[in-house]
């Protein structure tokens, strides 16, 4: 019987990890993000700034850096004009490209903390709910005070007021 439970067990990790690197891969695919190299994108942003290019560095199909540049941010770490040869996608959905930096959220990623980033500049209210998600949920605490720091920085009022409901908890 023990085995049967290990055996059922170990099926039921490798159909996660399989359904896990299925959606990244389609996620890449539908961006198209498959050559190494700088890719860059636009989306609908909060607030009165419409100017958020996100920059993704991808080696051997794998997201290696994600950079963000815009109305706050100016490049975290170069300027615009360092990115002569990124292949630009021009404006992307917003929901495609959430659902693209939601994959690198969580302890596995060193990608987490730019993916959130770069989710608290969407537009909408489904970007205030992954953060709220990601606050509200077992991630590692240092995952969970990022979310919280980049909604703050997000200027959405929908993030205002979760937070104004979380600091009356205290």
């Amino acid at each position: 019987m023990a085995a049967v439970k290990r055996y059922a067990a170990l099926l039921l990790v490798a159909v996660l990890a399989a359904a896990s690197f299925s959606s990244e891969a389609r996620a890449a695919e539908a961006f198209n993000l498959t050559e190494d190299g700088w890719y860059s994108w636009q989306v609908a942003t909060v607030g009165e700034f419409t100017e958020e290019i996100f920059y993704v560095r991808v080696k051997s199909g794998a997201p290696q850096e994600i950079e963000i540049i815009g109305h706050w941010c100016h490049g975290w770490k170069r300027s615009r004009t360092h990115y002569p040869e990124s292949i630009d996608l021009g404006l992307v959905d917003t929901d495609a490209s959430i659902d693209w930096f939601q994959q690198y959220i969580g302890d596995r990623s060193d990608l987490s903390s730019d993916a959130l980033a770069a989710i608290s500049m969407h537009d909408g209210e489904r970007a205030v709910r992954i953060m709220i998600d990601v606050v509200e949920s077992d991630a590692h605490m240092d995952v969970r005070e990022e979310a919280v720091f980049w909604m703050a920085q997000s200027e959405s009022e929908a993030a205002f007021a979760y937070l104004d409901r979380l600091l009356m908890k205290q």
